[in-house]
């Protein structure tokens, strides 16, 4: 799932949270909005700082079909992208 597939889904879900509560009366449409807008907000910006860590850029590269392996400089990067990488890429120390 990517980031947009999962931005869409967390909003559609909130919203109809948001839904369920303006129609017991918890809160007015308005502050429905807000609130949701407001969650989507913080949810997208911790999802984007978590997957542009280095260790995910690295698994990233690592994940695509044409990339065998990656050297890094950092033996702490190569440990921590291999710990990350689920498709059996092969991250390295550059020497």
């Amino acid at each position: 799932m990517n980031s947009e597939q999962l931005t869409s889904l967390l909003r559609t879900v909130l919203q109809f949270a948001g839904g369920i509560a303006v129609g017991r009366g918890w809160v007015d449409a308005e502050t429905s909005t807000a609130i949701v807008g407001a969650l989507v907000t913080i949810a997208v910006t911790a999802w984007s700082l978590y997957t542009r860590r280095a260790a995910g850029i690295v698994a990233s590269a690592a994940s695509l079909p044409a990339v065998t392996s990656v050297s890094v400089a950092s033996p702490t990067l190569a440990r921590a992208a291999n710990a990350s990488a689920s498709d059996g890429a092969v991250i390295t120390t550059a020497r």
